[in-house]
């Protein structure tokens, strides 16, 4: 392999290659091989005919488009590696040359990950809401939760039975109606919680994105859009809805959604490129126990086998883990040196 130009225009990284048609050839006796397991030649078990037969049996130029995609696909991954660029998305390629006895040729264009000029991410200053719930809360959840279970009296009204004890071991495993409340009350407590705790790190993301200097590529939105996408099915899917019977229910095309989700696709792209620049700049990696536990702990969700689930990932998904772990090892890093100011929610609401 011989890099013969590379080129950087702001995001787009275009590099032109070259190979030995030796190595070309190489690759196109692999793909009659394969294309031998593929096809059956009368009088011949399959993947047994001769040489000569498959020739005559297969189209030589699909047999040498395989081979040029099937070279290219092995030299890509040793580019990156010698040019040391962080591909956003799959390369486009174009051949220039293939030719008998000629050097083959190609160009490889790629959006890669922006440079990040970070500003401000340490000493933060942040409002966190004060977590509490109210007794009437309470009640007003235990009352909804007591006019859901009510029974149907004969004439076809409804017969609330006591909110007491016994209602408590009806609904619940608790004995009394104390311990039910108590349970409530800690639910809505950690659902504020972690309601809270999402508020002041997206707004410690938005500082820090507001403060850095970068170019977002365009790959990097659409593919984050494709993710927002992805959310929405399986939040749709839970509902035994499909994102097409959606769109139709809001009388929606998807190039109209795609648009609309854009704005929030670069926000959340532009939140991610900095936290990795920030994992960069603090020298913030992830071990391979660190992944391995997200791993577990995704298959667990999934209610997988945790060493079934790791043997199925693939080299590009464990990327995609390893950049999640990593991003939120220097969110928390941020959280740590941010100065967290504690406020009463009413106040900040009346802000």
């Amino acid at each position: 392999m011989k890099i013969t130009s590379q080129k950087r225009e702001e995001n787009r990284f275009t590099i032109e290659v070259e190979e030995d048609y030796s190595s070309f050839l190489k690759a196109i006796d692999q793909a009659f091989a394969q294309a031998s397991k593929e096809i059956r030649v009368p009088g011949f078990r399959q993947g047994k005919a001769p040489r000569d037969l498959i020739e005559k049996a297969v189209n030589r130029d699909v047999i040498e488009a395989r081979a040029a995609q099937d070279l290219i696909s092995d030299i890509y991954p040793k580019i990156v590696d010698e040019l040391k660029f962080d591909p956003v998305d799959y390369p486009n390629v174009e051949i220039l040359q293939q030719e008998k006895d000629k050097p083959f040729k190609f160009r490889v264009a790629v959006d890669v990950y922006p440079e990040v000029k970070l500003g401000k991410f340490k000493g933060l200053k942040v409002d966190k809401k004060k977590v509490e719930v109210a007794e009437e809360e309470v009640l007003k959840v235990l009352g909804n939760l007591h006019d859901r279970l009510s029974q149907a009296g004969p004439e076809g009204q409804s017969e609330k039975k006591p909110l007491d004890d016994e209602f408590a071991k009806k609904v619940s495993g608790f004995g009394t109606l104390a311990e039910l409340k108590q349970e409530i009350s800690q639910s809505l407590l950690k659902q504020r919680e972690s309601e809270v705790e999402a508020d002041v790190k997206n707004k410690l993301i938005s500082q820090v994105s507001s403060e850095a200097k970068l170019s977002l590529p365009a790959a990097m939105i659409d593919h984050e859009i494709d993710l927002m996408l992805d959310e929405l099915k399986g939040s749709l899917a839970q509902s035994g809805l499909t994102l097409d019977g959606y769109l139709k229910g809001i009388k929606k095309e998807m190039k109209t959604l795609r648009d609309e989700l854009r704005k929030s696709a670069e926000i959340r792209a532009r939140g991610k490129l900095v936290l990795r620049a920030v994992a960069e700049e603090e020298k913030i990696t992830v071990s391979d126990d660190e992944a391995k536990e997200e791993l577990k702990a995704m298959a667990i969700a999934s209610g997988r086998d945790p060493n079934e689930f790791e043997k199925e990932v693939d080299p590009v998904a464990r990327k995609f883990i390893d950049d999640y772990v990593l991003r939120r090892k220097a969110l928390d890093f941020i959280l740590e040196k941010a100065s967290i100011k504690l406020v009463e929610s009413k106040k900040e609401e009346n802000k």
